[in-house]
Parts: C-alpha cells; sequence; structure tokens
C-alpha cells in the first residue's frame, strides 16, 4: 500500500508569543492497485503540537497517524430505510382488519 500526503491549507494566527501555526490541511491517500481511501486531515498545534519546527514529513506521519486512528475508532451507522410511499389511490394499512 502506498500512502501519499499534501499540504492544502495553513492558517497562521498572532498569540502571546508572537506568530505561531493555528493550523495545517493536509490530504492523505492510502492506494492500493485495487482499492483507495483518502481525506482530509487537520492537524493544530493544540492537539498535535505543530510549530514552526515542525518538518514536512513530521507532518505527514502525523497526519497519517491521525487518519489511521480516526478510521480505526470510527464506527459503521446504517440510517434505518425510509418507508416507501403509499399512493393516494390505495388505502393505507396501518390498521389490523377488525374480525
Amino acid at each position: 500500500m502506498n500512502i501519499t500526503t499534501s499540504i492544502i491549507n495553513t492558517s497562521l494566527k498572532n498569540s502571546d508569543k508572537g506568530l505561531v501555526i493555528d493550523f495545517i490541511d493536509l490530504v492523505v491517500n492510502f492506494v492500493e492497485p485495487d482499492n483507495y481511501f483518502g481525506g482530509q486531515i487537520r492537524l493544530t498545534a493544540e492537539e498535535d503540537g505543530i510549530s514552526f519546527q515542525t518538518t514536512t514529513e513530521d507532518l505527514a506521519t502525523l497526519a497519517i497517524t491521525k487518519a489511521k486512528k480516526l478510521i480505526a475508532e470510527s464506527q459503521v451507522v446504517v440510517p434505518d430505510p425510509e418507508p416507501e410511499p403509499v399512493p393516494d389511490d390505495e388505502p393505507a394499512q396501518s390498521e389490523a382488519p377488525a374480525n
């Protein structure tokens, strides 16, 4: 499996320490010959400890680790099917027939 990352967005902010990184968005793609999965990951100084000293390689490693964790902790949610509409010319069968 090949895993690729690319930085797509960065944001800086002023703080009491001066100019700091607010966040960096990366795209992480997991690619196999027959399968593909990808998505966007946001790294922040508060959550992920990134700073101006964080290398591009470190950003890629952090993004891949965060993506794997999100995938591992995810839950499959299957919504209930929507009821099929009843045409107006047919009576609704919501009640059992009286005996």
